[in-house]
């Protein structure tokens, strides 16, 4: 059952969310998206949704979650749960919108058919496309919330060294995927944060390949990038190895990436911003002669989902990087049909610098 503390956090949420939804200009606001809806309310099932008002809040689940919605969504005041199939047809048959003028709604998280059930269950009411206020909510993590991805931070580096002592020569990646995928399970994870990426020798250029049926062979450069999940909450890290003594080529390069690492991580300080913290990592790269083969961002936002606000990218010129906020470091260079590495730590950005959840070793470990 929910704590008294969780209940007074989702409580000054939802106070958050109501100052956002009154600057937006609406009366109320639908929420559909499910890691939202947990972090709000501590629903953790797989359908639902919330029409917040601005002193009640509708709750809607099916028949599936009866039982579940009892033990998890916290008692706010003014809460009313909703237990139907159909949730649109409960607004319009029980007037649910009948005093509010205008209802917001996050237009990437709803679809044209969603948007015209919407539209018809809360007429007369004008529906308004508002900007993602939760997600400029959701990004400064309470203490709480970072207790427990330092939690998942922690299996997926145990999982990691495990693994290490694991590998050898002849295990292809997907092998690898599913030893990390038992292990972390085995240490507690709820699941994988998404799906496991494991590509070694030449595969290792790609940043986001997935582990295949390939061997893994002597003298291979191997990249790992998967992550944990507890109590809703996600980790996500990435390391480089390699399985026999690398190419100097290799090293070189990993020594490139790592300097770049080190040089972001000193540069992660709250009220940064987000271009400069990725430019931070960029210029050693750049400089190093290898700009064009580091091909996305810095890092990302992380929490109730993998990839949240702020995006550490160069491009990101007007976000400023909060305190309490939990990111990613990940600089990558990939060098097509040769190999590729990254590098990824999450860290908290504190007043005086990062306090980095990741506790793997970053080296280039030779197995």
């Amino acid at each position: 059952m929910p704590t008294k503390s969780q209940v007074s956090a989702a409580e000054m949420r939802l106070k958050s969310l109501r100052s956002s939804m009154h600057k937006e200009g609406v009366d109320g606001l639908v929420i559909t998206n499910l890691p939202y809806l947990h972090y709000l309310f501590g629903f953790s099932g797989s359908m639902g949704m919330a029409v917040v008002a601005k002193r009640k809040v509708h709750f809607f689940t099916n028949d599936l979650y009866t039982v579940q919605v009892q033990k998890e969504v916290y008692k706010l005041a003014g809460l009313e749960v909703h237990i139907n199939r159909d949730f649109w047809s409960v607004v319009k048959d029980k007037k649910i919108t009948k005093t509010m003028k205008s209802i917001g709604f996050i237009a990437g998280m709803t679809t044209v058919a969603a948007h015209k059930s919407m539209k018809k269950a809360v007429a007369p009411a004008k529906l308004v496309e508002v900007a993602d206020i939760i997600t400029q909510i959701i990004e400064v993590k309470t203490p709480a919330e970072i207790r427990t991805i330092g939690k998942a931070a922690d299996m997926a580096s145990q999982a990691y060294e495990q693994m290490l002592g694991w590998i050898e020569p002849g295990v292809t990646e997907r092998e690898v995927s599913n030893y990390l995928a038992a292990t972390t399970r085995e240490l507690g994870s709820e699941k994988d944060a998404f799906d496991i990426i494991v590509v070694a020798g030449a595969r290792s250029a790609m940043p986001h390949g997935r582990a295949s049926k390939e061997k893994i062979k002597s003298g291979d450069v191997i990249t790992v990038d998967f992550g944990c999940c507890v109590d809703g909450l996600y980790s996500d890290m990435t390391r480089t190895f390699c399985l026999g003594k690398p190419l100097k080529k290799i090293v070189d390069v990993f020594a490139v990436l790592y300097h770049a690492h080190l040089t972001a991580l000193d540069a992660t300080v709250a009220g940064v911003n987000a271009a400069e913290l990725d430019m931070a990592a960029r210029k050693v790269i750049e400089d190093a002669g290898y700009g064009e083969y580091f091909k996305h961002s810095l890092g990302h936002g992380l929490g109730y989902e993998v990839h949240e606000t702020p995006r550490i990218s160069y491009t990101n010129t007007k976000n400023i990087i909060q305190e309490n906020s939990v990111i990613t470091i990940e600089p990558g260079i990939y060098l097509p049909g040769e190999f590729g590495m990254r590098i990824e730590d999450d860290v908290v950005v504190r007043k005086n610098g990062p306090e980095i959840l990741t506790s793997a070793p970053r080296e280039l470990v030779i197995v």
